[in-house]
């Protein structure tokens, strides 16, 4: 073979697995076309034009193996040198050793991506019995003996371009996946450079609102400091996703007061509810402890972002905080925290994307509301984190419940009650 050759055919490795070295010569005259020919078809295409039949056809790298075991070691080796197999054709019958498919399971532990055509000229095993022992997967075929030279060719040419095709998007996937995870890290590294100015300018901004200031530049310096603290929540949402998609987040587990962090987080939003003219209501499981171990500030931003949520779509009504407890062990309690509000509603085919980052319902919802739709997302990672899970029921133009799960701790006697901040 010539270098061009030599440089695609380390793509299209085909291996032959057969305890009869005459099929594998079969193999080899098909897949390898020889040179006995070639001047005869140089001269057919001079004469009469067009390319040579020899160059047009597709030339394999071919390998044999008499016994499954052989085969096994070439397909192990194959990928320890970064060279696989795109291919293998397998006898079914290769005593004494491994048969046909005891050879196929075990190269497909070491190699799971080969394709693989099972060539046999006998009925040991039914195809229903080959799909119970190997399962029904689209990397395997049936070839019966005796085969056509078209067959085999045929065979060849489309399993290893479906086999490269396969490798092509696994390694686009995985080029794709890295570059979210440096995103991810880069964003999470970051955190400290991004806060540390937008809090001195809030900072200076709440210490300027304490000097003397005529009306227009309080004005100005309240929409300064209002536009700071909104800007900041984008940029923490931001952080906190990036940090729980590349494993920087970790859950705390510390002693608190349920109840006086579900009042805190009440009075955070009083602004806000008494401004819209709304309604908020709470109602807390009678059976729940004084205080339980876990983490408080991200048990809080739960709550924060569903209720605040809650209060940007809902324009008249109420909003309705309950907080259950579903499980109770010895140890643990596993708790419902769910908010209803009487907003917008969300239809029925976009409500499984709400907990996508960057998802909200529509274009329009992000222009009529803004956001940045990590709310729902940062409700649902957080609370995976802490042994729950995620739901919405919702009726459009009737209202929403989001609600998740969460599982805490029952401290231990030991533990010192931790102040919410």
């Amino acid at each position: 073979m010539n270098t061009d050759t030599d440089k695609h055919s380390q793509h299209l490795r085909v291996l032959v697995i057969d305890d009869n070295l005459s099929i594998y010569e079969d193999f080899r005259k098909i897949l390898q076309p020889g040179t006995e020919t070639q001047g005869l078809d140089e001269a057919r295409a001079s004469l009469f034009g067009g390319e040579s039949f020899q160059k047009a056809l597709v030339r394999f790298e071919l390998d044999y193996a008499d016994q499954g075991q052989a085969a096994l070691a070439l397909v192990q080796m194959a990928r320890r040198e970064g060279r696989p197999y795109a291919v293998a054709f397998v006898d079914m019958r290769m005593p004494p050793g491994w048969d046909g498919l005891e050879t196929i399971e075990r190269m497909w532990e070491a190699d799971p991506e080969i394709q693989t055509v099972i060539c046999t000229a006998y009925t040991d095993h039914s195809w229903e019995d080959i799909i119970r022992r190997l399962g029904c997967d689209d990397r395997l075929l049936i070839l019966q003996k005796p085969f056509s030279t078209v067959e085999v060719s045929q065979l060849a040419a489309s399993l290893t371009t479906k086999w490269r095709l396969a490798r092509q998007a696994r390694q686009r996937l995985e080029a794709a996946e890295a570059a979210n995870v440096a995103k991810s890290q880069f964003l999470a590294n970051v955190s400290h450079e991004i806060r540390t100015p937008m809090n001195g300018i809030l900072g200076m901004s709440q210490l300027l609102l304490q000097t003397p200031l005529n009306d227009k530049q309080r004005r100005y310096i309240e929409t300064l400091h209002k536009s700071g603290m909104a800007l900041l929540q984008v940029i923490n949402d931001i952080l906190d996703i990036s940090k729980i998609e590349s494993g920087k987040l970790k859950i705390e587990r510390i002693a608190f007061d349920l109840r006086q962090l579900v009042k805190d987080v009440l009075e955070l939003f009083s602004g806000p509810i008494e401004s819209k003219g709304l309604r908020l209501t709470v109602v807390l499981a009678d059976n729940l402890l004084p205080e339980y171990d876990g983490d408080p500030v991200r048990i809080r931003q739960i709550l924060t972002n569903l209720i605040g949520n809650a209060i940007k779509f809902t324009t008249q009504g109420e909003i309705a905080l309950h907080v259950a407890v579903t499980e109770d062990t010895v140890d643990t309690t596993t708790l419902c925290l769910k908010v209803r509000d009487t907003g917008i509603g969300i239809e029925p085919a976009v409500q499984a994307k709400l907990f996508t980052p960057f998802t909200q319902a529509d274009g329009s919802t992000t222009r009529k509301y803004g956001g940045t739709g990590l709310g729902l997302a940062i409700v649902k990672q957080l609370a995976h984190m802490m042994g729950g899970i995620v739901g919405v029921d919702s009726v459009l133009g009737r209202g929403s419940t989001f609600w998740c799960t969460i599982q805490l701790q029952k401290p231990s006697t030991k533990t010192v009650l931790a102040k919410v901040v």
